[in-house]
């Protein structure tokens, strides 16, 4: 007779293999339809398995150090791509620009500079997320690949061809009829016998016991004579190395060096590393194989062309997708690390007269600035827009989503699509519903996915969507698709107006009405915040055991959520494509939408101000800096030119040490100060309410509130 533990489980796995044989025919459909014609030949398989086995030992390599430094940190490294990336320059700054011999600047780069590079990162960084709330750590590490990815682009101009080339360049060995070059082979060896290593040193070693310890508690660990600094070092000093090692490998299959290539290509090892389930080795190498192999497959025997000519660069992250799909589901956890200062909710009416006071302070800049500044702050707005729609996605609900971009696309299509025939605010209106099927769809592996596997989920989603929706041409195609100008009763928002004998220049409508909605559309999510919903998502973010304990629908609630951030990420994308004027795929692509998330948990994910305030950081990095301030000539090369990509990055790397947010951190000091000048002028008259006891009640715990 099955136990209950067995018809458990048997009722668990019945789905899982009803969506493996959905996938499995799924892809059935898909080769049949694509297959070149080509014959299956004794060579031609030989040529796919090496090309496979070659790609998959890079990403194994890559994923492999990725699954080192969590497994002993605790803490995914987003960088691992940008580690990689920028080691790969290296290794061409010293082999081809320095003229150093190609093993000497190998070793070099693997073996000093990548290992440097990694005992900095968590000497500076990673020591001080050990406790911190996995929101700061996520935060943390994407900014470092923002930061990273800024300083090479800095560094390298990017208008310049570079090429590592190759080990023992063009010589190689035939096998049948198939050459093999010699680099092939060195990259299958090398993946290989770094596999067999760290499983060697990880589970056979005084160690890799030490750094499988550490994690587990670094207390416990150091009362046992572990030295828990030196081996977290360690294990991040040997994650570098093995994405140096796979940067170099990558490069030579690249015929130039790009930025962004390698970076995002060394990311899609992420997932190796969940079929792996961040903890295999084994598992992770048989993973990064498997993505080889299906690249290899792709490129000999499949033929995608037209609108599904870039759908292979794809294939990573559909694995990663799928592998997330797959995982087992995650169990209700018990009530979760809250932030260190927890943000005041403002009344309704405290929340409206900040907003009017907003407005007036935008309409008496675009009195004082200039048609660019003011097209400047536009975008801004628009941004701190899409910002908001973080607010009770992550700030409450601790939903992390890196996918708002992809909402923001979905409502400028609508507006470019159907906005024309129902004027500006139907416009705005229909492009907000049309982003809430994606929310939803984004909240499907939410209801079994949370934390990291939630994040990496709406990347993969994020990613996919570049090349599945936003390149098909009836979307955006190519080349964009114009915006016309947004007018209200026949009157162009783009155009200088007058008002009791006050002129406004250009543009200064659209930054009032986008001033306007954002204060509206803000003053709402404040009285969300302060209704039955808010208090529940507040629960369900503090205990979600707690939630499912007193009846709440944690699935329901999810759902709600995630179309509620869809609808303001759609409604704020239309805004920002009628800003700019035309919407294309490169404006909505999942690295333009990172900073956004970094800058909002920079403000403070928790509150509408810090949606604001991230706004403001936006445009300033990307423009106001380097406006106001004189030029500062580092190594030959403007600094402020790194701010663009490079600033979002470093902001985000900043908040390691307050992952509360800039705003209710400067919130918590001033009330800490008033009190302590109410302490020294002595306690309240009697029957005069206490502030401290007022501000307790504003933030009570919902978890014992919530219905």
């Amino acid at each position: 007779m099955a136990t209950i533990a067995e018809r458990m489980t048997s009722r668990q796995a019945r789905p899982t293999l009803v969506a493996a044989l959905a996938v499995a025919i799924f892809l059935g459909f898909v080769v049949r339809e694509s297959w070149t014609g080509n014959p299956v030949t004794g060579d031609s398989l030989l040529f796919f398995v090496i090309v496979g086995v070659t790609l998959g030992s890079i990403y194994a390599v890559a994923a492999s150090g990725l699954v080192v430094t969590y497994t002993t940190s605790g803490i995914f490294n987003f960088a691992q791509g940008a580690i990689g990336m920028i080691m790969a320059f290296v290794y061409w700054e010293l082999k081809i620009n320095s003229g150093i011999q190609t093993l000497v600047a190998l070793l070099l780069t693997v073996l000093v500079a990548a290992p440097l590079l990694g005992i900095t990162i968590e000497r500076l960084l990673m020591r001080r997320l050990a406790d911190a709330p996995l929101v700061a750590k996520l935060v943390v590490t994407i900014g470092l690949m923002l930061a990273l990815i800024g300083i090479a682009g800095w560094i390298w101009d990017p208008n310049e061809t570079r090429s590592a080339g190759t080990f023992f360049g063009s010589d190689g060995f035939n096998v049948g009829q198939t050459f093999v070059p010699w680099y092939r082979l060195i990259t299958i060896v090398a993946g290989l016998v770094l596999a067999l290593l760290l499983r060697v040193v990880l589970y056979r070693t005084r160690l890799g016991i030490a750094m499988r310890a550490v994690v587990d508690s670094r207390d416990l660990a150091a009362l046992n004579g572990v030295r828990p600094g030196r081996v977290s070092m360690f294990s991040w000093a040997l994650g570098s190395s093995m994405a140096a090692l796979a940067g170099i490998f990558l490069a030579e299959e690249l015929s130039t060096l790009n930025v962004e290539s390698l970076t995002l290509l060394i990311v899609d090892a992420f997932a190796a590393a969940i079929i792996g389930r961040l903890r295999s080795l084994p598992l992770t190498y048989v993973g990064g194989i498997l993505i080889g192999l299906a690249l290899s497959f792709q490129q000999n025997f499949l033929t995608w062309s037209g609108r599904w000519t870039l759908a292979a660069t794809a294939i990573p992250t559909i694995i990663l997708f799928l592998a997330l799909l797959f995982l087992p589901q995650a169990r209700i956890e018990g009530r979760t690390s809250r932030p260190v200062i927890t943000p005041r909710v403002p009344t309704i009416r405290a929340a409206a007269i900040g907003m009017t006071i907003l407005f007036g302070v935008m309409l008496a800049l675009s009195l004082l600035f200039e048609r660019t500044d003011v097209r400047i702050l536009t975008l801004g707005m628009c941004v701190a827009f899409i910002m908001l729609s973080l607010v009770p996605l992550t700030g409450w609900a601790g939903q992390v989503s890196l996918a708002q971009i992809t909402f923001a696309g979905a409502g400028a299509f609508a507006l470019v699509e159907w906005g024309s025939g129902l004027g500006i605010l139907g416009g705005l209106v229909l492009a907000a519903l049309f982003a809430v099927p994606f929310g939803v769809l984004m909240a499907l592996p939410a209801l079994r996915l949370q934390g990291l596997y939630l994040a990496l989920a709406s990347m993969a989603f994020a990613r996919m969507a570049e090349f599945v929706f936003f390149d098909q041409p009836e979307i955006f195609g190519s080349g964009g698709r114009r915006i016309g100008a947004l007018s209200i009763l026949g009157f162009d928002l783009s155009k200088p107006f007058d008002v009791f004998g006050i002129h406004f220049g250009p543009d200064t409508a659209m930054l009032l009405f986008t001033t306007a909605l954002f204060g509206i559309v803000g003053v709402g999510v404040v009285a969300l915040r302060r209704g039955r919903l808010g208090r529940r998502l507040i629960a369900m973010r503090d205990s979600p055991a707690a939630c499912a304990t007193l009846g709440i629908n944690l699935l329901a609630t999810k759902l709600v959520v995630f179309a509620i951030s869809a609808a303001i990420a759609g409604f704020a994308g239309a805004l920002l494509g009628a800003h700019l004027g035309s919407a294309g795929t490169q404006d909505f692509r999942m690295l333009n939408g990172l900073p956004y998330v970094l800058l909002v948990v920079v403000g403070g994910v928790g509150v509408v101000s810090g949606a604001f305030f991230g706004g403001l950081q936006f445009v300033a990095f990307q423009t106001w800096i380097a406006q106001l301030l004189p030029s500062i000539s580092v190594f030959g090369r403007d600094l402020f030119k790194l701010l663009p990509r490079g600033g979002p990055g470093l902001a985000g790397v900043a908040i390691g040490r307050q992952p509360a947010g800039v705003i209710p951190t400067v919130g918590h000091d001033v009330r800490a100060q008033n009190a302590q000048r109410r302490a020294q002028r002595g306690p309240p008259a009697a029957g005069a309410p206490d502030v401290e006891e007022r501000d307790a009640k504003v933030t009570e715990s919902p978890a014992r509130r919530a219905p």
